[in-house]
């Protein structure tokens, strides 16, 4: 990758010296930024470009080119691409659009441009994307005019999936004061993707903070290891959020994990930080120019009663604490002439203004033990108050990475100064208090997921398919016959069961698992057997059995031990088509779609992120013991997970898998599968 962002020499296809050139544009760019190498306009053969003469073809060019750029229309790329392997060039950007984001059909002028590269040696990013920026060595290749005047540099890199999101957050970032460090648009992906430029960016030392943007994942436990292996930011916008998830009715798993659940669980356990919208990615941006917050408790300084309660009502709403200030802090404020409306956190510094005491406030909150961060809100007078604001926040500026805590700035003021305010220092400045804290939560996150992590080469196991391969009916389900002996297989403790086809057989089956016992239909056809009346409990004796059984439409039967009572939840797993297997956890029985309290995680998972999982839904309270409720065995239910998960990575043909309801017993008495429904790819 490094000779897209760094080259000495550039051939640019498409070039002409017309003023509606596109390719022209790119020649313009690289002379606007003082890029220092060699440019070779190929197209027309006729005039200049920037001083440059354009050339006819890519052979008259002197030397050797690190990097070539092709501009030119979509059912030329072969030839060019051709060329530039003959030439010795093996690095290309395919800026051309044309080709499989129009429809299928021009799918095989990928392929033949894929395997011209792959017999010349060439790697190819693209096609129809904007190229690379890198501001570090003046590379900027985009076919669309940018200005050094507001394109400042800075650390933050992005991996961008649209050219539109490529295009924006360069202006978004000027005008936020985010220094930019290198973008790439990666466009279709055909040979480089997103993990690829990951993998770049997490060792490139100019990178600081890791933008993506994505609509689909080209190899997703890639990225979760490359992601999993950094204690830089990762900052993904993942867009292409509601696709439905295939055979719903089939598997409560499938319905709950449609395939934006599974993205966002893969993310979270990779310790990349997945935003809502564009805005949001802008804020965490440059919420991670900040030292990092270690903790949760806050000092919030404001000049506005309103602004108070708008900041206290955000601490609460994003998980931060009001950090108790010492009489040493407030004796230092009144000593200022400041009137403090009220000697509490937030602090309202009240009616008397004196700006020019706000750094040295700052740094007095700073230095309070029980202060992990610091949100100062600043109202002021645009016509008469601006040097002082921009004063205190310089002073911010210096005194955070001193103190290694964050100093948040928020500000409004009139359109004159609004730049000027955002400008001073490269300070990043809030808008909204509320914007401020979610930006924080990331913080503290980030923290939180890099603390005590070793980092090195870390992998995703690989599936590797065992002897015994599952087999299934025509539908492609399972019958109980063998899902419950593989769950037993694999650790998963199930309450004692038969498979019976006549009354004949079930009643001694019965009576040595004992009674109270389940009836159930065992054909792998009916899969929601409550709905279809397929499940009959505590069934009492031989004569109770029998009625039951011929109640039932039609054989086979599960005839099984009825259970103790216990919390029921949901284990779950389903092969999906961007990370493979994944595990599902949650509030299970009859209502687990209905309370959609879950949480996914990629297998395999061990003991710490199966635990993270069981604590991580809402209705983790009810295994803990709620209401007088004796505690769940936790740590069993927590062993199961991690059975489950190897389980599934084990085997591939499984499509989907439902244990539900797993009883969770209580503490040190374990768990019990009372059903099991298994779906693989037939």
């Amino acid at each position: 990758m490094k000779s897209f962002f760094y080259p000495s020499s550039i051939a640019v296809f498409g070039v002409s010296d017309s003023s509606s050139n596109l390719g022209r544009v790119i020649v313009q760019n690289l002379d606007r930024f003082g890029f220092q190498g060699n440019v070779h306009p190929v197209g027309t053969g006729e005039g200049l470009v920037s001083g440059k003469k354009v050339l006819a073809n890519i052979e008259a060019a002197k030397g050797i080119p690190d990097l070539a750029v092709l501009l030119v229309p979509a059912e030329r790329v072969p030839e060019a691409l051709d060329r530039c392997g003959a030439k010795g060039i093996r690095h290309v950007i395919i800026e051309s659009g044309g080709f499989s984001e129009l429809h299928e059909g021009k799918k095989s002028l990928e392929d033949k441009i894929r395997a011209i590269a792959e017999k010349r040696g060439i790697k190819v990013v693209g096609p129809n994307c904007f190229g690379v920026i890198n501001l570090e060595a003046c590379v900027v290749v985009p076919f669309f005019i940018l200005n050094p005047a507001y394109m400042k540099k800075g650390s933050v890199s992005l991996i961008s999936q649209s050219g539109g999101i490529y295009y924006d957050t360069c202006m978004l970032a000027s005008f936020e004061g985010v220094g930019l460090n290198k973008l790439i648009s990666v466009g279709n992906k055909l040979m480089i993707n997103e993990a690829d430029c990951l993998e770049y960016l997490v060792e490139d030392k100019g990178t600081k903070t890791i933008g993506l943007y994505l609509e689909s994942f080209s190899e997703g436990r890639r990225l979760m290891e490359i992601a999993a292996r950094t204690t830089k930011p990762i900052v993904c916008l993942k867009a292409n959020r509601s696709r439905a998830g295939q055979e719903i009715a089939r598997f409560h798993t499938t319905a709950l994990a449609g395939d934006d659940v599974v993205a966002d669980g893969a993310l979270r356990q990779s310790g990349i930080h997945r935003v809502r919208n564009f805005r949001e990615m802008m804020d965490v941006f440059k919420v991670f120019s900040l030292p990092v917050l270690k903790g949760r408790r806050l000092a919030l300084i404001t000049r506005s009663g309103g602004h108070g309660v708008l900041a206290a009502d955000a601490v609460h709403r994003h998980g931060f604490t009001l950090a108790a200030l010492s009489d040493g802090f407030f004796d230092l404020v009144k000593s200022r002439k400041i009137n403090v409306i009220r000697m509490t956190n937030p602090v309202d510094v009240g009616d008397i203004y004196s700006l020019e005491s706000y750094g040295e406030i700052i740094e007095k909150a700073l230095q309070e033990k029980e202060v992990d961060g610091v949100v100062f809100v600043a109202t002021f007078s645009s016509e008469t108050d601006g040097v002082a604001v921009k004063k205190a926040i310089s002073r911010a500026a210096e005194l955070a990475p001193r103190y290694e805590k964050p100093v948040a700035f928020c500000a409004v003021t009139n359109r004159d100064q609004w730049l000027q305010i955002r400008e001073t220092n490269g300070f990043p400045i809030f808008t909204d208090v509320d914007d401020v804290l979610r930006a924080l939560a990331r913080s503290l996150e980030h923290h939180g997921n890099t603390t005590g992590r070793v980092l090195g080469k870390k992998e995703m196991a690989r599936e590797r398919p065992v002897q015994a391969v599952l087999s299934a009916s025509l539908s492609g389900m399972v019958d109980p016959g063998k899902g419950f002996p593989l769950l037993k297989k694999y650790g998963v403790p199930v309450a004692d069961y038969s498979i019976v086809r006549t009354i004949d057989e079930a009643i001694p089956a019965a009576q040595r698992i004992g009674y109270p016992v389940a009836v159930k239909t065992a054909s792998p056809e009916v899969l929601h057997k409550t709905e279809n009346q397929g499940v009959v409990l505590d069934v009492s004796g031989d004569h109770a059995l029998e009625k039951t059984i011929q109640g039932i439409a039609s054989g086979p039967f599960l005839v099984q031990k009825m259970a103790p009572v216990g919390a029921e939840v949901i284990v779950g797993g389903k092969r999906d088509p961007e990370f493979g297997p994944v595990v599902l956890f949650g509030l299970g029985g009859i209502f687990a779609e209905v309370f959609k309290d879950t949480i996914i995680r990629v297998a395999p998972i061990d003991e710490v992120i199966a635990a993270g999982m069981v604590e991580g839904i809402r209705g983790s309270a009810v295994l803990k013991g709620f209401r007088g409720q004796k505690p769940r065995d936790v740590r069993a239910l927590v062993e199961v997970l991690v059975h489950v998960s190897t389980l599934l990575v084990d085997h591939p043909e499984i499509a989907s898998l439902d244990i539900n309801p797993l009883i969770v017993l209580e503490e040190g008495k374990g768990c019990l599968a009372v059903d099991v429904k298994i779906g693989i790819n037939v």
